[in-house]
């Protein structure tokens, strides 16, 4: 079952037709920057809000229109004459039954619209009685998707009784301070606006046989990678539990490589200014087109920026790029690289003259084999391993758990002279006190805050890792140099 939809003169959208499948699953929106994405997910959220339409589309052509179609039954919001111009108006021929939200990551969506200096400041001088518990689902799972930890927020409330806002104020206390939604991380307003519209849904979802549409605008703007890896997982469950379709409109390469290439809709703006839809739409193919790797000799796709860092210090001291055009490319997850170097050999999607193959970081091999018999990937993809876990998992094992000594004090010398790397590591102890940081981000996120207070350079502290492993992991560093040197080869 498949939403019609046709945009007329709205914004950058001409006329454009295309259909919306409404199944449950989760969907992505993508392409250029300015090629529609975040107008045709405002204009099909139209479908179910009744929103102010000058507010979100601007001026419009007079004869400006989004229709939709549904299993028969219409909808249709149209320009026409009013007393002082030209209004907006909707026309229905039956009933189009759809549910849903839309959500902005900066700016439109469920959040306040309606703030003022005047009224923040007021809501500083709330006092504990005129507050209300939140559910528990909006707390836990913004703790869990924002900080892997479900009781990250200690306490969670909203205003009661207020109607100087036309959406709930929520407010939070942690450690005996309360803060107030004006004052809280984009990703936190953001996030707490999804889960508060998931659980309004969710509390009237008495038929679940009723489409649920979800739009969320380039939310990777707001949130940590890993936080909207975390955030994709919440969605997906959600959607199945409940029969949501969940539309993402994004140009994140974490986003795209997880949702399957049926729900990849990309939009492609001719040089005409017409635009053609894509769909099904390869992950390797999107990102392409995104990230413009067409013309190098060879691309290595990798997990992230860190281990990046880290392949791009070995190529430089390893002097392996000579007459080389080389790309390392991060993906977002061992499981995505995979998929994307599969999908990019598979397609020739960056030409023949392009090598491709895979770094992942070391702790991930013993999985490797298995996942490619599921996934069913035959063909031979050239994979290679750090060798490390990864960056955050090696800085929290050499620093905390078996401290390299020497390591630790090269590190205290000459990068954290003015706040010790042990304060740090005593103010990481108490943090983690009876939580886990499996994945060594939380001590990585101090040293990277203390390094950026410094206006120190991460890539210093790369460089000297990567010293300190080839001093003293040669074996396992002369593996990856050897891997590098025999695909830079070919």
């Amino acid at each position: 079952m498949n939403l019609k939809v046709h945009i007329h003169k709205i914004k950058c959208v001409n006329d454009l037709d295309l259909e919306l499948p409404l199944e449950h699953g989760l969907y992505a929106i993508t392409g250029m920057n300015g090629s529609g994405k975040s107008t045709i997910a405002a204009c099909t959220s139209s479908v179910f809000f009744n929103m102010r339409m000058n507010e979100y589309f601007g001026t419009t052509a007079p004869d400006s229109s989004i229709s939709f179609e549904l299993n028969g039954a219409k909808k249709k919001w149209l320009k026409v004459d009013g007393e002082r111009g030209k209004i907006w108006k909707v026309f229905s021929e039956g009933h189009v039954a759809i549910k849903g939200f839309f959500e902005g990551s900066l700016i439109f969506g469920n959040r306040f619209k309606d703030n003022s200096f005047e009224k923040v400041l007021r809501l500083e001088r709330v006092k504990n009685s005129q507050l209300i518990e939140a559910d528990d689902f909006i707390r836990k799972n913004l703790g869990k998707i924002l900080n892997g930890d479900e009781n990250y927020y200690e306490k969670l409330f909203y205003l009661k009784d207020q109607k100087e806002f036309k959406g709930k104020i929520f407010f939070y206390e942690k450690d005996g301070h309360r803060v107030s939604q004006f004052h809280m991380s984009t990703g936190e307003n953001l996030l707490i606006s999804i889960l508060n519209s998931l659980l309004m849904r969710i509390n009237n979802r008495n038929e679940l046989d009723v489409p649920c549409l979800v739009f969320l605008d380039e939310i990777e703007l707001a949130l940590h990678p890993s936080s909207l890896k975390r955030l994709v997982q919440f969605l997906e469950d959600m959607s199945s539990q409940y029969n949501y379709a969940i539309y993402f409109s994004t140009h994140s390469l974490e986003l795209i490589g997880g949702i399957p290439p049926t729900n990849i809709i990309y939009i492609n703006r001719h040089a005409d200014n017409t635009i053609e839809i894509v769909n099904p739409c390869y992950p390797a193919y999107a990102t392409r087109m995104l990230y413009d790797h067409t013309g190098y000799d060879n691309v290595i796709m990798v997990e992230d920026d860190l281990a990046k860092a880290i392949v791009d210090q070995i190529l430089k001291r390893e002097k392996l790029l000579n007459g080389k055009l080389v790309h390392v490319l991060p993906c977002g997850g061992w499981s995505n690289v995979v998929d994307l170097a599969q999908d990019t050999i598979r397609f020739n999607l960056m030409g023949k003259i392009t090598s491709i193959c895979a770094i992942l970081d070391g702790d991930v091999k013993s999985q490797l084999e298995g996942y490619k018999k599921n996934k069913g990937i035959t063909n031979n993809i050239r994979i290679g391993f750090l060798p490390i876990e990864s960056l955050e998992k090696y800085l929290k094992r050499v620093l905390f758990v078996h401290v390299d000594q020497k390591f630790f004090r090269q590190l205290n010398d000459y990068l954290f002279q003015q706040k010790s790397l042990s304060e740090i590591i005593e103010e990481y102890r108490v943090s983690i006190q009876g939580k886990t940081d499996n994945d060594g981000k939380k001590l990585f996120a101090l040293i990277s805050e203390e390094l950026k207070e410094r206006r120190i350079s991460r890539d210093q502290l790369v460089n000297m890792t990567v010293e300190h492993i080839v001093e003293n992991q040669q074996e396992d560093v002369n593996k990856i140099i050897a891997f590098l040197k025999d695909v830079l080869s070919v």
